[in-house]
């Protein structure tokens, strides 16, 4: 027998997105200092895309998976136990957010709907590392396998 860990699905359309951002910033001192103590489950819907991404943060890990968004039965709160959810009509919501700890900028500029905005701040606050990292000049862009 071997004590080989079972392989992780691999991630896909915007959860790949969203897992290669986590992974860009999950080892910085500073998104250590953010997640430490946090516990929540968000799960951020493109409806552009098939794919949806509940991202978890318990015991000072991140995790991001990977939910396929038809039918909508799979991302019901029911089914993942999420706490916040966040369905935006397009990429562009997500990239261009800057303000995440405003909740009042998640309702008046998000668009779609939204469940557990404090939930999405939080969560988002970490993504916003991730996004403005991406945005300095002297690093390398983050790729987004297909």
């Amino acid at each position: 027998m071997s004590s080989e860990e079972p392989k992780k699905p691999r991630l896909q359309g915007f959860a790949a997105l969203v897992g290669n951002l986590v992974n860009s910033i999950c080892d910085t001192q500073e998104c250590k200092e953010m997640i430490e103590g946090l516990k929540t489950r968000v799960l951020l819907n493109n409806k552009e895309g098939k794919w949806a991404a509940l991202i978890t943060i318990i015991n000072d890990q991140i995790t991001v998976e990977g939910i396929k968004n038809e039918p909508k039965e799979n991302i019901s709160r029911k089914k993942l136990k999420w706490w916040g959810f966040w369905e935006f009509p397009n990429l562009q919501n997500l990239m261009t957010a800057r303000d995440w700890g405003v909740y009042k900028w998640i309702f008046k500029t998000a668009g779609g709907k939204v469940k557990g905005a404090s939930q999405i701040a939080m969560v988002g606050r970490i993504l916003a590392l991730g996004i403005s990292k991406r945005d300095e000049p002297d690093k390398e862009p983050i790729e987004i396998k297909p």
